[in-house]
């Protein structure tokens, strides 16, 4: 069976759905039958290199709302955060195009490492470790799951793999993706959002009969 994962890093609900999916494709045991490829989704792909200011103060900008209101609407995010492991830190990250972080995701699906990396790049998004609008960040972090440096660098110094990044957008439409998560199976059935552990074991293991 196939799974394809649409997601981007700039998206909170993708970073606890995938960390979720992880952990119900192994406890369903079949995580050797699966095939995973992840599929890049920008949300914004408008959005500058970096935005000024934190993320609640892009959130007050991108929705028009006040700081407070902004505050409020990320609670259950740091609370779901918390039941998947995840520490948000909004008031430390900011908002970057992640384009080049997608970029260097297709890179590092050639060796196997995107699953990886992409909760790195989450991670670094959401509390403001690295800045992803950064290339020797990105190679930095790349590095660090285990991506050739010489070539990590090569890839984030030009624009290799951006065509795979728009043809995986141009997929998403053609599937009727508008949002992400979503969890693609044999592109017969899928699942959105951030879906609790037991929801996703459950869809994993129905698309997985219906593949038998």
């Amino acid at each position: 069976m196939k799974a394809e994962i649409f997601s981007d890093v700039a998206c909170p609900f993708c970073y606890i759905g995938t960390r979720n999916f992880a952990r119900a494709l192994s406890e369903t045991g079949l995580a050797d039958e699966v095939e995973i490829r992840w599929r890049s989704f920008q949300l914004d792909p408008e959005a500058p290199r970096r935005s000024e200011g934190d993320l609640y103060d892009h959130l007050t900008r991108k929705f028009g709302i006040t700081r407070d209101e902004a505050r409020a609407m990320n609670d259950r995010v740091i609370s779901m955060g918390h039941g998947a492991g995840i520490d948000f830190a909004f008031e430390d990250a900011f908002a970057v195009n992640t384009f080049d972080a997608h970029r260097m995701l297709q890179f590092a699906a050639e060796e196997g490492l995107e699953a990886a990396l992409a909760d790195k790049y989450f991670a670094a998004f959401f509390t403001g470790s690295s800045d992803l609008s950064d290339r020797a960040d990105l190679v930095r972090l790349a590095v660090e799951v285990g991506a050739d440096p010489g070539r990590a660098a090569e890839v984030a110094g030009s624009d290799e793999f951006a065509a795979d990044v728009r043809t995986d957008q141009e997929l998403a439409g053609m599937l009727g993706i508008s949002g992400v998560p979503a969890f693609v199976f044999d592109r017969s059935t899928a699942v959105s959002g951030a879906r609790p552990v037991d929801q996703l074991r459950a869809a994993i293991e129905r698309a997985a009969g219906s593949a038998a």
